[in-house]
């Protein structure tokens, strides 16, 4: 196992309620039992009888477009929760030069890939859902359903104009 030192000088003056080093140590051991030697080699392409779990079920037809060739300041991988709070943070700054990369047809992440029956949220929708003063969006119930997420989804991108900024059915290499 790598020998590291942590520096600990910023907290001499304070009790700690753990020891940093025996800290960093353990995780190492844990994280050396999980490592393989053989890394990525160990995954198997998707391809075959088993191709069809890539391809997106939920699109109509896939978009053909030609490569864009502009520009932007700032790329947004994924549309989830994550990459449509940070699409309309930038907003809220004034940055309006952004675009938004999405793999799937829409937005959503999880939820726009999870459809299952009985998907729900575990964590309370008032907590879990970002932006709800600004959309006035209401969620029916206290543990929301998958539907009710993905529609928020689409609510909160309506809101703030992120479709304009979006290529769906696009992935990033």
């Amino acid at each position: 196992m790598e020998e590291r030192n942590i520096d600990t000088k910023h907290n001499q003056n304070e009790e700690m309620a753990f020891d940093p080093s025996a800290l960093e140590i353990k995780y190492l051991q844990e994280r050396d039992k999980r490592l393989r030697e053989d890394g990525n080699e160990q995954y198997l392409e998707v391809k075959g009888d088993f191709s069809y779990f890539v391809e997106d079920p939920y699109i109509d037809e896939e978009i053909e477009r030609s490569p864009l060739e502009d520009e932007v300041e700032v790329v947004i991988v994924g549309g989830g929760f994550g990459g449509m709070l940070a699409a309309a943070r930038l907003k809220e700054a004034g940055i309006d030069d952004f675009r938004i990369i999405e793999k799937g047809g829409d937005f959503g992440g999880t939820w726009y890939w999870n459809r299952y029956p009985g998907a729900s949220c575990d964590i309370e929708s008032y907590i879990y859902f970002p932006l709800l003063e600004e959309t006035g969006f209401i969620p029916k119930q206290k543990y929301t359903n998958a539907p009710e997420t993905l529609e928020y989804c689409r609510v909160l991108s309506k809101k703030f104009n992120l479709y304009e900024k979006s290529c769906f059915q696009t992935e990033v290499t």
